[in-house]
């Protein structure tokens, strides 16, 4: 599981309870020790900071709450981590500090300076956890950034287009409130914000090269950012396995078991390098191999173990393992 470092928490309640929520009833129903949020923090589950988007929009009546809360961000709120950005001499060098230290405030999400093709894009991933989790985490990493940013740039900086996984909402005043004219996208396979070339060689108002070389001794001996690749084929694994023991398996009832979408789930093992089908065979393939070892198992039996409706079924992926399993054999 995930974890969240408590100056994310701090600086989220600091603002709901400027909004109008009470304090103690926010640290109550998000979960999160009052101790935690005290000093220089540390890291808790990352379901509390999810919690904690929750309850919000609860309580305001308000699906664009992380956004709103985003949009008042102020440096220093996460310490190291804000320091390592605008002590960088240009939007660019700042950005490429986002993903190598992201484990500073989170080792749940990850960034990557990366080019979608219309130029520049940080894209911001999440490691554990379902859509609506991800809608409020993702919407907030991205406009924090970018708040972030506009505070140490003495230009207008707006985003040529910004890809968000989250469904459009029902009006964009406050979207267009935080990210001007850029195109807009929902309902995509990413989240990202896309700049123009030229922004990144814009100069941060706070460069500072002497504390930037102190810090990055300190920012290089933090964890490395969190995998993508392994994550989700591991995740993946252990819910069919439970679902095979339950004896109802399908795409459906293991995006369920990891609250997410049939589709985000394809999507994050396409990102991993393999598929659904993949990974269905592979598990089936294991329980049978161990089934086995105690000695023959009937047709009928398998199919039973492995969560096939006959054993016409059972038989034609036997003959599809068999084949891929010939194919992988080095020859002799």
């Amino acid at each position: 599981m995930g974890t969240d470092q408590t100056l994310l928490h701090r600086f989220v309640i600091s603002q709901l309870t400027s909004m109008g929520l009470d304090r103690a009833r926010l640290i109550h129903e998000c979960g999160v020790p009052e101790w935690t949020l005290t000093g220089n923090g540390v890291h808790v589950p990352s379901e509390t900071f999810s919690r904690l988007w929750e309850v919000g929009a609860r309580a305001l009546d308000d699906p664009d709450v992380a956004l709103r809360v985003a949009s008042r961000y102020q440096l220093k709120a996460t310490g190291l981590y804000d320091y390592l950005f605008t002590s960088a001499p240009t939007l660019g060098a700042g950005l490429a500090t986002c993903g190598p230290y992201v484990s500073a405030v989170t080792t749940n999400h990850r960034f990557d300076l990366v080019d979608l093709g219309d130029g520049p894009a940080l894209r911001l991933d999440m490691v554990d956890g379902g859509d609506i989790t991800r809608d409020f985490t993702q919407l907030w990493g991205l406009t924090a950034v970018l708040t972030r940013a506009r505070r140490v740039i003495d230009a207008p900086l707006n985003p040529v287009r910004v890809l968000l996984r989250r469904s459009a909402p029902r009006r964009l005043d406050a979207y267009r409130e935080v990210f001007g004219d850029a195109v807009l996208e929902f309902g995509a396979d990413l989240d990202a914000m896309t700049f123009r070339p030229a922004d990144l060689e814009m100069p941060l108002t706070t460069a500072d090269p002497v504390l930037a070389t102190v810090l990055r001794p300190l920012a290089d001996a933090l964890p490395p950012p969190p995998p993508l690749v392994t994550a989700w084929p591991e995740r993946v694994a252990v819910a069919v396995a439970e679902a095979l023991d339950e004896g109802d398996i399908s795409l459906e009832r293991v995006a369920r078991r990891l609250a997410t979408s049939p589709r985000t789930l394809q999507r994050r093992l396409t990102e991993a390098g393999t598929t659904w089908r993949r990974e269905l065979d592979r598990a089936r393939s294991a329980r049978l191999a161990a089934a086995s070892s105690a000695g023959p198992v009937s047709r009928g039996r398998q199919a039973q173990l492995l969560g096939y409706a006959d054993t016409a079924s059972m038989r034609r992926a036997a003959l599809r393992w068999a084949v891929v399993t010939r194919a992988q054999t080095p020859p002799a």
